[in-house]
């Protein structure tokens, strides 16, 4: 069955449930009124005709049949379609507008119609009145002395109430139930088109345009909060493509270079016999150059896997400034022998959670391409100190530096600053220090050393105490 967009959203949905709700709660209202106004009127008229009833027989108990007789003179002449009341003695003679075939002692509660009204003409006038041709008779009988009494009311004022509220019922809740309907077509058609206007982008997005972003209003609504949370994960992916785009490019460009070699190599060495000093020659310089192109497989997979997180059962407790004095005294010997002074002087507390040996992998890694690019002699300096609820890692050198256009660039997978790629390296080991850097929830970025460049990283810190700690310091 075909139903328009707004009435098959979900704003459409709910306010049908609310309407619902709504209505059962106004029909349990109104239904309460119904039962308390029907008692309170039902009790107002049974307490009129007792309280007639009471004072009738108070007069005949205190002046006897005569005060009895002027009582019931005076209710002769209050009778009328709406009250009625009956005398009858031992004679049979009987006086009132009721028939004396409705007497009945005890309460009486009946539908009189004509018929049964006989020559009365009050109950007669009153069945006319109805809309059903009766009356609904509400009386009591007693014994006073030598007289049958009766006296009685038309509950019409009752049924007329009932009437009202059972209509204000109706129409209560025939107008709620539009009102709620069509409030909540109303209320559907702005998210229906802010849906279908995120579905049309959606479906843009999906054809290739990765650069289109889902609308976000100011409303800041449930929709706002989710296109946002989308757009995040849109930048999030077209990042990772355009990397993806420009390793694969770099990963073609790296890895030309050393096959076309190790291929002209080869085939230089097929052309014309040669000894077999130039045949080993060869072979080691084509394993040389396979073993180039591997160690760059590997890192690439090393960055994957520690990207994808699961280094992180590995974590626990430790103090980077350990880690730090472990590193720089192995690469302490390997600077000076490349002309360097390496200092780790300045090493605060600081306690992080953390994988030992990836975090020694990264500070490796720092120090290796410090002393590489670095001109000797050269001074390299490695810090640890606390900043507010960061422990952070710097890292720095007095050599040439980096260019602030291409600082935030050298964290790239293959990205390194020799374009033509004559210099050593596979410009990897930056990227998996940022790697390892995000792993541990931290962030690295190249700044400025004046001269010279400073790699700091920062890293969460736990606030632990070093007696707390799971391992044992060196």
């Amino acid at each position: 069955m075909f139903r328009p967009e707004p009435f098959r959203s979900i704003s459409f949905r709910i306010a049908v449930l609310y309407t619902a709700f709504f209505l059962g709660s106004v029909l349990a209202i109104l239904g309460m009124t119904y039962v308390a106004a029907s008692s309170e009127m039902s009790g107002i008229l049974r307490s009129a005709v007792a309280d007639d009833m009471e004072h009738v027989r108070l007069t005949f108990q205190s002046e006897g049949v005569p005060g009895l007789l002027h009582e019931m003179d005076e209710l002769f002449e209050s009778q009328s379609e709406d009250r009625f009341v009956l005398m009858r003695g031992r004679d049979g003679k009987a006086e009132g507008n009721i028939p004396p075939s409705l007497w009945q002692e005890g309460w009486v509660d009946q539908a009189v119609t004509p018929n049964m009204a006989g020559t009365s003409r009050d109950l007669n006038e009153a069945a006319r009145l109805h809309p059903e041709n009766e009356v609904q008779f509400v009386a009591l009988g007693e014994r006073v002395g030598p007289f049958e009494i009766m006296i009685g009311r038309n509950s019409r004022v009752l049924e007329e109430t009932q009437e009202i509220i059972l209509s204000a019922m109706i129409w209560g809740a025939l107008l709620t139930t539009l009102l709620a309907l069509f409030g909540g077509f109303l209320f559907s058609i702005g998210p229906t088109r802010r849906v279908d206007e995120i579905a049309v982008m959606t479906r843009r997005i999906v054809e290739g345009r990765l650069d289109l972003r889902l609308p976000v209003t100011k409303r800041g609504d449930e929709l706002d909060r989710l296109a946002a949370d989308i757009n995040a994960m849109l930048s999030r992916i077209e990042t990772l493509l355009s990397s993806l785009k420009q390793v694969s490019a770099d990963i073609a460009h790296d890895l030309r270079t050393p096959l076309s070699r190790l291929r002209q190599n080869l085939e230089s060495v097929r052309r014309r016999p040669r000894p077999a000093e130039d045949y080993e020659a060869a072979i080691d310089k084509a394993i040389e150059e396979s073993d180039a192109a591997i160690e760059t497989f590997n890192a690439l997979l090393r960055i994957a896997q520690i990207e994808a997180g699961t280094r992180r059962s590995r974590f626990r407790r430790l103090r980077l400034a350990d880690v730090v004095r472990k590193t720089c005294d192995v690469y302490g010997e390997v600077a000076a022998d490349e002309g360097h002074q390496l200092t780790w002087e300045e090493l605060e507390d600081g306690v992080i959670e953390g994988d030992e040996e990836l975090l020694t992998q990264a500070l490796a890694n720092l120090l290796e391409n410090a002393i590489r690019h670095v001109p000797a002699p050269g001074q390299i300096a490695v810090s640890v100190s606390r900043a507010e609820e960061a422990v952070r890692l710097d890292v720095a050198d007095n050599g040439p530096g980096v260019a602030e256009s291409e600082r935030d660039r050298i964290f790239q997978r293959l990205y390194r600053l020799d374009r033509s790629r004559t210099t050593a390296g596979s410009g990897l080991g930056l990227s998996l220090v940022a790697a390892i850097a995000e792993l541990h929830g931290g962030t690295v970025r190249a700044l400025d050393n004046g001269p010279g460049l400073l790699i700091r990283i920062e890293f969460p810190s736990i606030g632990e105490d070093a007696e707390r700690l799971d391992y044992k310091s060196v």
